[in-house]
């Protein structure tokens, strides 16, 4: 890029510089001043076959044009796919970076964050790069040219820098105060943009049932117009050093004419050639000059979000360490030993906890909300660790086992079932590849889901919708189910499977949960104690501690925490 650099200024100062002989041609005098620039080009001249010494000096600047047009299109090409490589790989890392992230991570921050620094913070380092190397290109250019200015009148020469380095003073003192500044401001007014707008289409039902979108639409409205606010506001002070440079030049220039012709009447036209070169070279380095405080300034505006990236990139996001171990097949049992487990800024949600789930049985965990159920499944998914204990399958530290190797043999279907905008086939084989469509609906019969699919208009190349918003609660949650048989896992979890459903639907899901428990190692957490009265073992959660285990006979016949939450509810 340097080197396309120098060759652009290289032949951007060579196509001024070929003004010169041409005026000196077209005067007629002149031909005492700036000796070096016509002898070189008079030197080109004599090597083209061509008879006519103005021609040739047109044709010489012709070809210095076209070369200088090519270079720096080829310049500007590779310069945009450099940047474009590089906000790619950011986008990617950051991306990466977010899949490798424990589940606590994304508890910590808001979604509109998350999103706005993978997706829209990395496009201002294409912003940053651009800037930067456009300032080195026009900095070559300039000092290329300024050369040439120099070879024609050092005074003239002297009077242009001095108004070059008070411009690059202004556009600093600006870009500093103003367009940083500005940056920053719209960078966080753009994130809770994000974030706003997030919020609204997540949670639409909630807002327009409690007939609140007019403290929605305010708070909205408030920050599009701070953005706009910052936005006004750096781009309106980007445009002042240009337009006052372009106007100090015009005065220049017309001061110097006038100055000519006063203090030397009579060597006014010989002076003629040298200045029209001279001015010609100034007006085409002022929007060098011009090009170099605009960038400068828009690099400032850019580098909030490129901080933001940055300090992204170095943070030291907790990740889930995996191991070296592949996992085969379940042999005998799953054991929780003295697990301990702490959620930031929250009181101990684990507390000693030692559980065992055997191979084929089905095993279920109950317990009032907030009692530690849920987070004794996301330790056994590996989406966060354990403070203290540990977690063993057929005697070995799931530490040990390849993250993908275990996880491949557990199938999981949670509460709030995570329905994608496409076809069913698609929810259900969820991103993996390999499954022909022939397991596709073997696994929908397993959740007993074939039969609904079957009568839609697309079957099974049916879309349904954001969220799953064509599907009934039931039939969402029968595809869920079916995405976990597709794997043919050894292992079963339901989160509540069957929590937001209604008696119908609870009954068709609960079906499947029961049929496909056959053969498989089943782990349920339920709320509503009907579905787990056959499980062979329930075990009781109480304030992070197991409580009681037992049959559900056995555990009545107790009349300890479990007979209390049976008899709280209507069974």
């Amino acid at each position: 890029m340097l080197f396309l650099f120098l060759l652009t200024g290289a032949l951007e100062a060579g196509t001024i510089a070929a003004v010169y002989p041409i005026l000196t041609v077209a005067f007629g005098t002149g031909a005492g001043q700036g000796g070096f620039v016509l002898s070189f080009f008079k030197g080109l001249a004599d090597i083209l076959p061509i008879k006519d010494t103005f021609v040739a000096y047109c044709a010489i600047f012709l070809a210095l044009s076209v070369l200088s047009f090519v270079v720096k299109l080829y310049s500007a090409n590779f310069r945009i796919r450099l940047s474009a490589v590089v906000v790619t790989n950011n986008q990617n890392a950051i991306y990466q970076q977010y899949l490798q992230a424990d589940y606590q991570y994304f508890i910590d921050h808001k979604q509109g964050d998350l999103i706005y620094n993978a997706a829209t913070a990395p496009m201002q380092i294409s912003s940053l790069m651009n800037g930067v190397t456009e300032i080195i290109a026009q900095v070559i250019l300039s000092i290329s040219v300024f050369v040439l200015l120099f070879s024609l009148s050092w005074q003239g020469s002297f009077a242009v820098l001095v108004v070059g380095i008070g411009y690059q003073f202004l556009s600093r003192y600006l870009g500093k105060k103003v367009s940083y500044q500005s940056g920053k401001g719209e960078m966080e007014a753009l994130r809770e943009y994000n974030v706003i707008l997030n919020e609204t289409i997540s949670g639409i039902k909630q807002v327009k049932a409690y007939a609140v979108g007019d403290s929605w639409k305010a708070r909205f409205g408030g920050t599009v117009a701070r953005l706009w606010q910052y936005a006004i506001k750096r781009t309106v002070w980007s445009q002042l050093p240009p337009f006052l440079l372009f106007f100090v030049m015009n005065l220049a220039v017309g001061v110097i004419v006038l100055a000519i012709k006063i203090a030397a009447p009579a060597n006014f036209m010989t002076l003629i050639p040298v200045f029209g070169a001279f001015a010609f070279a100034v007006f085409r380095l002022v929007p060098f000059i011009s090009s170099i405080g605009g960038v400068l300034m828009s690099v400032m505006g850019s580098l909030p979000d490129c901080e933001a990236v940055y300090s992204i990139r170095s943070e030291k996001i907790t990740h889930i360490e995996d191991g070296n171990k592949e996992f085969g097949s379940f042999k005998s049992e799953i054991k929780f030993d003295n697990i301990s487990f702490t959620h930031k800024h929250r009181k101990k949600t684990l507390n000693g906890i030692s559980v065992t789930f055997e191979k084929g049985k089905t095993t279920a965990i109950v317990g009032r909300s907030g009692s530690g159920k849920t987070t004794l499944i996301n330790l056994l998914l590996r989406l966060i660790d354990v403070d203290q204990g540990e977690i063993k399958i057929d005697g070995i530290n799931i530490k040990e086992y390849r993250l993908a190797s275990w996880l491949k043999d557990v199938g999981f279907v949670s509460q709030d079932t995570f329905i994608l905008n496409d076809t069913i086939e698609n929810n259900i084989t969820f991103g993996s590849e390999g499954y022909t469509h022939e397991q596709v609906i073997e696994a929908a019969g397993y959740a007993d889901a074939h039969a609904f699919i079957s009568e839609l208009p697309g079957g099974y190349g049916t879309l349904v919708g954001d969220k799953g918003v064509r599907l009934s609660g039931g039939q969402a949650q029968r595809i869920a189910v079916a995405r976990a048989m597709i794997r043919k896992p050894e292992i079963l979890v339901f989160d509540e499977a069957t929590n937001n459903l209604d008696n119908i639907s609870e009954t068709a899901v609960q079906r499947a949960i029961e049929e496909i428990s056959k053969g498989h190692t089943v782990i349920i957490i339920a709320h509503r104690l009907s579905t787990v009265v056959n499980a062979d073992k329930i075990v009781v959660f109480e304030d992070g501690r197991v409580a009681e285990q037992g049959k559900h006979a056995e555990l009545l016949e107790k009349r300890g925490a479990y007979w209390e939450l049976y008899q709280s509810r209507s069974m």
